[in-house]
C-alpha cells in the first residue's frame, strides 16, 4: 500500500487535486451572479467585438434574465443583439433534434407546403411538450392557415412555459384581435411592449387598437393608457 504514496506520487495526487480544484471554481464563477452581470455590462456597453462576445457567452449560461434587461437598454445595437440571442436560447433550449426539427418546419411553412410542416410539428410538441419554441412554431402555422383559435391556444402554451416570450404576446394578441377580441388584444400587445420597450412598431400597433376598442366602447372602464 505504501507505494501509493511515495514523495513523487503524493505531489502528482497534490498537483491533481489542485487543478480539480480550480477547474470546479472556474465552473461556478462562469456561472456565477457576478459573470453573468459583466457579461450584460458589457453586452450594453462595451464595443462591439465585446458586445459580440457578451452576447455569445450568455446564450452559453443560458442568461436569459440578463438578455431581456438588455432589450430595454437605449443601445439599439445591444437590443438587436439580445433579441437575436434570445431567439438563438430559445429555438436550441430542447437539443439538436428538436431544433432541427423546428428549423424544417419553417422551412416548409416558407415553402408553403403547409401540410408538411403540420406534421413536423404536431410530431415535435408531442415529443417535446416542455419545448415552447415548438409550439410557438406550431402557433405561427395555425395563423397563416386563419387558425386563429388553433393559433391562440398554442400561443397560451408558450406563454405558459415561458412567460417573457414577446413573440408570443404578439402573436396571441394579433389572434385576438383578428377573433374581435380588442380589449384582449391590446392587454397582450401591452404585455409584449413591456418586454420590448423601444418597439416602435409595436407601440404604434398598440396606439391604434387601444383607440379603436375605445371607440367601440366608449362607454367601457379604460384598461389601457396610450402609449
Amino acid at each position: 500500500m505504501h507505494r501509493f504514496f511515495t514523495p513523487l506520487l503524493r505531489r502528482l495526487y497534490f498537483l491533481a487535486g489542485v487543478i480539480l480544484g480550480v477547474y470546479f471554481s472556474f465552473q461556478i464563477l462562469e456561472r456565477s451572479h457576478w459573470n453573468k452581470e459583466r457579461l450584460y455590462r458589457r453586452l450594453v456597453s462595451g464595443s462591439r467585438p465585446q458586445r459580440l462576445s457578451a452576447a455569445g457567452r450568455l446564450v452559453d449560461l443560458n442568461a436569459q434574465d440578463e438578455l431581456l434587461r438588455a432589450l430595454k437598454n437605449p443601445s439599439a445595437d445591444s437590443r438587436q443583439l439580445a433579441e437575436n440571442s434570445l431567439w438563438h436560447l430559445w429555438s436550441h433550449a430542447a437539443g439538436e433534434e428538436a431544433f432541427r426539427s423546428a428549423h424544417a418546419a419553417g422551412e416548409a411553412m416558407e415553402n408553403r407546403a403547409f401540410a408538411e410542416a403540420q406534421v413536423i410539428l404536431n410530431s415535435l410538441v408531442r415529443q417535446y411538450p416542455a419545448f415552447a419554441e415548438g409550439w410557438n412554431r406550431r402557433a405561427t402555422l395555425h395563423w397563416q392557415l386563419k387558425k386563429y383559435e388553433a393559433s391562440l391556444d398554442d400561443c397560451k402554451k408558450v406563454l405558459a412555459l415561458n412567460p417573457q416570450h414577446f413573440g408570443a404576446w404578439q402573436s396571441m394578441g394579433l389572434c385576438q384581435l383578428s377573433l374581435g377580441d380588442l380589449a384582449g388584444a391590446c392587454r397582450s400587445l401591452r404585455a409584449a411592449l413591456e418586454i420590448t420597450p423601444h418597439d416602435a412598431a409595436l407601440r404604434q400597433f398598440l396606439q391604434k387598437c387601444e383607440k379603436l376598442w375605445r371607440r367601440i366602447s366608449p362607454d367601457a372602464t379604460p384598461q389601457y393608457e396610450m402609449v
